[in-house]
C-alpha cells in the first residue's frame, strides 16, 4: 500500500472591497468556519483572530492596499473542530475593488492535549532558558535549562524581581536604552553579564518578548543562553559601558571611576595609573584575558581597573604618602605591593605580567586630570619596544631613573644581605659630665655599589621597604656582639653597646627579642651592658608578650632606648613608659641650635620633662662646636656626632 506523503496545502481566498465580504475555498470554509458559503462579511474571518493579533493583520491588508505588493504574514485562527490553527497569509491587491490571496494552515493543533504537550515540549528545550514574568518583572516560572544556568531554583525565585539577576556591570544607561526599545518595539535582544547564585558574573545572550494578552495581563518572555564557553563571540566587544570578556568597565567608564578616585586624593594620599600589557603566551587567549581581569579586580590593590582592548588593562593604585620628601618610596611601595599580589596568583599569572609591559602615569606628578593619566600611562606602554629590556616605564623620566636606581639598591643590598658582606661601624656616645666614652652603637656599613652614592639612612630605608630590616638588624647585632670584646679591653669594662633594632607587623618580636638575649648570652656579654635602641615603639611595646620579655631584659641589666625622638615613631606619649630608659634625640633638634629660640626652648622642654621622668637624655648629631655647647647647656648628659668622631670600623677604632 502506497503511503501518500502529506502536502503543504494552499488555499485561494479573496475580498471584495466594495461590498466588504470575504470568500474562499470550499476547504477552507469546512476548516475555518465549519460551513458551506458563497461569501459572508469580512468581520467574520477577522473574529477567527485573537484581538492582539488583530491589528497586526488588519496592518498588513493596508500595507498590501497601499504598496501594490505581495504582504506576508502569520496569525493563529480559532477554528470550531480543533484548539486553534496557525497560518500564513499573502495578500496582494488586484484592481480597486478587491484583495486576493493565499491561506497556508501551518500548523493546527487540535485540542488542549496537544496543545500542552507543545508547550511542555518547547519550554522545558534542553538548549535555552526561559523565564517569564509578570509586567512589574516578577518572576513567575522558569524552565529546568535556566534553573541549571543560573544556580537557582524555581520556587527560590518564584515573586522575587529579575534584578536579582544584575551583575552591577552595566550603568544605568544601558538599562534605560534596554527598556526603551522594549517599550517601543515589543521586544530587545543583545548580551549581558548576569549573575549566577553563586556570586559569579557570567555572560549571556538574551532576548526580552513583551506579551500583552486580549484581557489586559501583560508577561515578559525572556530567552537566555550562556555564553560563558564561547568567549571568542565577545572578545573586545562593549555592553552598556563593560567590556563583555573581561568584565571590566572600558575606557569611558574608568575615566568616570578614576575621577571619583582623584577627588579622593590628599596631603595623605595619591594615586598612580598603571596601563598593562600581559604576555598571554598559551592556547586559549580569550580564557587567559577572562582570568588576568578577574584576578585584577579581585586580588590587587586596585581601587579601580577597566579594559582598552587589545589585551590592555587598566589599573588606578593608592599611594600611601609615608615619606612626603621621599615620593620614591611611597610608589616603590605600591608598585611592589601591585606586582607581588600577582606573585601570590601563581606561576602563570605572574609570567604573564612579568613578560609583559607597563606604562605608569602618576597623578599630580605628570598628569593633572584622569583623561591625561591614562594617556600618559598607555603612551608609555606603546613607547616600550617588543625587544626592549625594560618591561615597565615611567612617563615621568626623573621618575623613572629613581625608580631604576632604587631597584639596583635593592638588589645590592639583598647579595650583601645573602653573601654575609654587611659591615658594622661603631660610633662612641661621649659622657659629658666624666668626658669619657661611656658605650659605642653599632651602626650597619654597607660595602659602596659602582657608580653610586648612597647614605647608610637610605640602604636602611631599603631594607624597611623589603621587609629585610631585621633581617638587618640581626646580622649587624651579631657581628657587633662578637667584636665588642675588643672594644672593652681597649676601653675599659665600663664601655657599653647599643644596637638598633626596628620592628614592624611582619615581626614576631618576642622571638626576635628572645635570639637576641640568647645572643647576648653566648657572646658572654653582662646584659647592664647592653642598649636596645628602637625608633618604632609602638611595635616594641604594643603587646602585653613582648612587654613580658623586656621587662626580663631590663632585670636582668638591659636597658631600653627611644631612637630618633622627633621622627617617625617616636613622640611624647612614649616617655611615660616605665619600661624607657634612654631618650635620643634626634639630629633636626639640635642642629645649628640658637640659645633662646623656638627650637632651644623646645629641647630645654623636653629635657627638662625627661630628668623629671627619671629618663638619660643622648643628643645625636652634635656636629659643631656650637651645638655642643647648646647641649651642654641644657643638661644633655651624652652626646654623639661627628665632632667627637664619625662611625669606624673596629680596626680603625683599635688603631687610634
Amino acid at each position: 500500500m502506497e503511503v501518500k506523503k502529506p502536502k503543504y496545502l494552499v488555499y485561494d481566498w479573496e475580498i471584495n472591497l466594495v461590498s466588504q465580504e470575504f470568500s474562499c475555498d470550499h476547504d477552507v470554509q469546512h476548516l475555518f468556519f465549519a460551513q458551506s458559503f458563497d461569501s459572508l462579511p469580512v468581520s467574520e474571518f477577522l473574529k477567527l483572530v485573537p484581538r492582539q493579533q488583530k491589528r497586526k493583520v488588519k496592518s498588513a491588508f493596508r500595507k498590501a492596499l497601499l504598496s501594490e505588493q505581495e504582504v506576508y504574514c502569520h496569525c493563529c485562527l480559532l477554528i470550531p473542530n480543533a484548539l486553534f490553527a496557525y497560518v500564513e497569509l499573502s495578500i496582494s491587491r488586484h484592481g480597486e475593488q478587491q484583495l486576493k490571496g493565499t491561506v497556508s494552515p501551518c500548523m493546527v493543533v487540535p485540542g488542549a492535549t496537544e496543545a500542552a504537550e507543545l508547550f511542555y515540549a518547547i519550554f522545558e528545550n534542553q538548549h535555552q532558558g526561559i523565564v517569564v514574568t509578570d509586567a512589574e518583572t516578577r518572576i513567575l516560572a522558569c524552565n529546568y535549562k535556566f534553573e541549571s544556568m543560573s544556580g537557582y531554583l524555581r520556587h527560590e525565585i518564584v515573586g522575587l524581581k529579575t534584578h536579582i539577576f544584575n551583575s552591577s556591570h552595566h550603568d544605568e544607561y544601558y538599562f534605560q536604552e534596554l527598556w526603551e526599545t522594549l517599550n517601543s518595539v515589543g521586544y530587545w535582544s543583545g548580551v549581558l553579564l548576569s549573575r549566577h547564585a553563586n556570586g559569579e558574573v557570567f555572560p549571556q545572550n538574551l532576548t526580552i518578548q513583551s506579551v500583552s494578552l486580549s484581557n489586559g495581563k501583560q508577561y515578559y518572555l525572556g530567552f537566555y543562553s550562556d555564553l560563558s564557553s564561547q568567549l571568542d563571540r565577545i572578545e573586545d566587544i562593549a555592553c552598556g559601558g563593560v567590556d563583555l570578556l573581561t568584565q571590566l568597565p572600558i575606557t569611558e567608564r574608568f575615566l568616570v571611576d578614576l575621577e571619583h578616585q582623584c577627588e579622593k586624593t590628599d596631603s595623605e594620599t595619591n594615586l598612580l595609573v598603571v596601563a598593562m600589557q600581559p604576555n598571554f603566551v598559551c592556547d586559549n587567549v580569550t580564557q587567559a584575558k577572562r582570568q588576568f581581569a578577574q584576578y585584577l579586580k579581585t586580588y590587587t590593590n586596585a581601587v579601580c581597573c577597566g579594559y582598552m582592548d587589545g589585551g590592555r588593562f587598566l589599573a588606578a593604585l593608592p599611594i600611601v604618602v609615608e615619606s612626603p620628601n621621599e615620593r620614591i618610596r611611597d610608589i616603590a611601595k605600591t608598585l611592589g605591593l601591585f606586582f607581588q599580589c600577582f606573585k601570590q596568583g601563581g606561576e602563570v599569572i605572574h609570567t604573564q605580567v612579568k613578560t609583559g609591559k607597563v606604562g605608569v602615569s602618576i597623578y599630580g606628578v605628570d598628569a593633572e586630570t584622569p583623561g591625561r593619566l591614562v594617556s600618559h600611562a598607555c603612551q608609555t606602554l606603546l613607547e616600550l619596544q617588543p625587544g626592549d629590556r625594560r618591561k615597565m616605564a615611567f612617563y615621568e623620566r626623573d621618575i623613572h631613573h629613581q625608580i631604576e636606581r632604587k631597584k639596583r639598591l635593592e638588589a645590592h643590598l639583598l647579595q650583601t644581605l645573602d653573601s654575609g658582606d654587611i659591615e658594622v661601624f661603631f660610633q662612641p656616645i661621649i659622657d659629658l659630665s666624666a668626658q669619657r666614652i661611656e658605650r659605642f652603637e653599632a651602626l650597619c656599613h654597607v660595602p659602596p655599589l659602582e657608580g653610586e652614592e648612597v647614605k647608610t639612612e637610605e640602604y636602611i630605608a631599603i631594607a624597611q621597604d623589603m621587609n629585610q630590616l631585621t633581617r638587618l638588624d640581626n646580622w649587624v647585632s651579631g657581628l657587633a656582639l662578637s667584636q665588642f670584646k675588643s672594644l672593652t679591653e681597649k676601653f675599659g669594662e665600663q664601655v657599653g653597646l647599643s644596637i638598633n633594632r626596628s620592628f614592624s607587623n611582619n615581626d614576631d618580636v618576642y622571638e626576635e627579642l628572645k635570639k637576641l638575649s640568647l645572643a647576648l648570652d653566648k657572646a658572654g656579654i653582662a646584659p647592664e651592658k647592653l642598649t636596645i635602641e628602637c625608633t618604632n615603639v609602638a611595635f616594641l611595646l604594643g603587646k602585653a608578650k613582648n612587654r613580658q620579655i623586656i621587662e626580663l631584659l631590663r632585670e636582668a641589666g638591659v636597658s631600653i632606648a627611644v631612637d630618633g625622638f622627633g621622627t617617625g615613631y617616636a613622640s611624647f606619649g612614649y616617655l611615660k613608659d616605665p619600661l624607657i630608659d634612654v631618650l635620643k634625640i634626634n639630629r633636626q633638634f639640635v642642629a645649628n641650635v640658637q640659645p633662646n629660640s623656638r627650637e632651644y626652648l623646645l629641647i630645654d622642654t623636653l629635657i627638662q620633662l625627661s630628668h623629671k621622668l627619671g629618663l638619660t637624655v643622648v643628643a645625636e648629631g652634635v656636629d659643631s662646636e656650637q651645638e655642643l655647647q647648646s647641649v651642654s647647656l641644657l643638661g644633655v648628659e651624652y652626646i654623639q656626632g661627628k665632632i667627637v668622631t664619625q662611625p669606624q670600623r673596629l680596626e680603625q677604632i683599635l688603631a687610634q
